[in-house]
């Protein structure tokens, strides 16, 4: 009766450990690529600017380390009437996406004027912004919405850049975690496996914090909001869609605050508006986001 309660023993601590390790695992972004994305949003508006951008965009980033291109899977944002031209003259590296996919209302399908998923597929787009706080806040689109228009990217194929995000108000109400669970809950209720994780980037745009004049969101917290929303994935989800997601931080990110949001151990990546419109800056955030990690790293190994 000793060697089987020793032995029951073993197996209970060896149980626990697995959790630990599992859950440590989970904790690590190590497996994930870091991810950054340039939302051009409507600053371009002639195919010479495009050109131009596109241009000195692949100069640059033929200048980087290849160990730095390795590191990030970057994807660029045109406006809708570019979309082929920049794909076409963009560096294979670099992926070309879309700023939306149908319209600001339902239903969701081939109305007039209307984009669809196939359409970008077909154009060689490989990954798609949703939930934008333009998008949310000036054109009413609703959770219900947006979470309609993931699904369809993700049956086509597509990854989805999801930007989640509360307002001055909400904040100032305490409501911030509510509000974030209930646009990432809607749109997860249509996620079909946790594969598809892998095709989904979380971009948490703390809207009180965007624009001009407005408070920077100080990195710790954007830590614990990130730490809050894997958490509910892990919850609500699983643990193994908590690790697939890659989070990525947006909200005037620059070559000046990068890195202490890249010292972020939560933080995968980054969505970037006015920098990702000049090729130097953009550059530079990449090299901090890698280089950031990189030694963050190293130092946890020592």
């Amino acid at each position: 009766m000793m060697i089987k309660a020793i032995f029951l023993g073993l197996i209970s601590i060896l149980s626990a450990n697995h959790r630990l390790f599992a859950h440590a695992s989970m904790d690590s972004s190590s497996t994930r690529k870091l991810f950054l994305a340039t939302n051009w949003k409507c600053s371009i508006e002639s195919p010479e600017e495009a050109d131009q951008l596109v241009k000195s965009m692949n100069q640059k980033w033929a200048n980087l380390d290849p160990a730095i291109q390795d590191s990030v899977e970057l994807s660029v944002h045109p406006p809708y009437a570019f979309l082929d031209r920049v794909r076409q003259g963009m560096v294979d590296d670099i992926a070309v996406g879309s700023q939306n996919v149908y319209d600001a209302s339902f239903p969701n399908k081939g109305n007039t004027a209307a984009t669809t998923p196939k359409m970008l597929a077909g154009l060689g787009c490989q990954w798609v912004l949703l939930g934008h706080s333009d998008r949310r806040n000036n054109l009413g689109e609703t959770d219900e919405l947006i979470a309609e228009k993931a699904a369809k990217c993700l049956e086509q194929g597509l990854g989805i850049v999801l930007t989640i995000g509360e307002t001055k108000e909400q904040r100032d109400k305490d409501e911030t975690l509510v509000v974030l669970e209930k646009q990432l809950g809607t749109v997860a209720k249509k996620v079909p496996s946790d594969d598809a994780w892998h095709r989904i980037v979380l971009a948490y745009e703390p809207v009180w914090a965007v624009g001009e004049g407005a408070t920077p969101c100080a990195p710790d917290e954007a830590q614990r909001i990130h730490t809050a929303l894997r958490n509910y994935l892990a919850q609500t989800i699983s643990p193994a869609a908590a690790q697939a997601c890659r989070i990525t931080y947006t909200g005037s990110v620059n070559p000046g605050n990068a890195q202490g949001y890249s010292n972020l151990s939560q933080v995968d990546g980054f969505v970037v508006g006015r920098a990702g419109l000049d090729a130097d800056q953009l550059t530079s955030i990449i090299q901090t986001l890698v280089e950031t990690k990189k030694n963050s790293k190293t130092n946890d190994e020592l």
